[in-house]
């Protein structure tokens, strides 16, 4: 059993609400455990971004996830959480998904019912699924884990109305999810609706600059969203490079000056972040 899909469980269970930050890549997960967050989410956004430079519409692969998950998880201690799309295919490729990300430790993963080509309802543009084909997603998933700690998310969007909303979270919940994420609601009081109907807990997400409403961590915790995900991090790890690159790009036109290159993170600092002290002392221990 997975040591990191108990902690998940035991954060599920435990009283009040915990909070966590999407990643996408291992550097970005350290950070995230260093600075005493509690779990972590891979997102398939910012895998497209950042590892084959496509937009957020399914181009991502189950391998390419894999991938990026199994270096993730060795990097961290934390409980981590992968977006795995609409689980990359029909109920049979999804038992294939949860077997592969479960077998390299993953905490729990997130399944959803858009349809291709995916469109995330807090930027629009998309549709769903019928239920019943997610239901059968959910179940194949549920059937697929060996754990009874791995997490089943069970992620729908607000296409269809808040009636709809909450009528999937609940068949899907009934299927077998053990939590639940809902994204596209388009008020507070949509959200709030939706935890006090929910019959599991749920996984809430804030995105600044999107459509999404966004509610400070208490109110959440008492609309019943058990866990809060902050997804801005690669956002602002966007603007900072984009940043640099122009102050860059225009400092070297003068081409008589050193250009303004400092304001970063110093080497020194990254490499400690990796754990450069542990390093040191395993070299001392093992020199010749």
């Amino acid at each position: 059993m997975s040591r990191q899909a108990q902690k998940l469980r035991e954060l599920i269970e435990r009283p009040g609400a915990t909070d966590g930050v999407a990643v996408w890549d291992a550097f970005s997960a350290k950070v995230v455990e260093q600075e005493g967050f509690e779990f972590l989410t891979i997102l398939g956004s910012m895998v497209s971004w950042s590892l084959i430079g496509r937009t957020d519409t399914g181009y991502i692969t189950q391998t390419e996830m894999l991938d990026v998950a199994r270096r993730i998880v060795q990097a961290v201690d934390l409980p981590v959480i992968v977006d795995t799309d609409d689980g990359f295919g029909d109920p049979l490729v999804v038992m294939r998904t949860v077997q592969l990300f479960e077998q390299i430790g993953v905490a729990g993963v997130i399944i959803e019912d858009l349809k291709r080509p995916l469109r995330c309802s807090a930027l629009g543009g998309g549709s769903m699924e019928p239920a019943a084909l997610m239901v059968q997603k959910i179940k194949a998933a549920v059937e697929a884990r060996t754990d009874p700690n791995f997490v089943i998310f069970a992620r729908t969007d607000d296409y269809e109305g808040i009636d709809e909303v909450i009528s999937r979270v609940a068949t899907y919940a009934k299927a077998g999810a053990d939590v639940g994420f809902v994204l596209g609601l388009k008020s507070v009081e949509d959200m709030e609706r939706v935890g006090k109907a929910s019959p599991i807990p749920l996984m809430a997400i804030e995105a600044p600059d999107t459509n999404l409403p966004l509610v400070p961590p208490d109110k959440l915790e008492d609309m019943g969203y058990k866990l809060q995900l902050y997804f801005p991090s690669f956002c602002h790890a966007a603007r900072a490079l984009r940043s640099f690159v122009r102050e860059l790009k225009k400092d070297l036109e003068d081409r008589t000056k050193l250009p303004s290159t400092k304001g970063g993170l110093a080497p020194i600092e990254i490499e400690n972040i990796m754990g450069l002290e542990k390093d040191s002392e395993l070299q001392q221990k093992y020199l010749i």
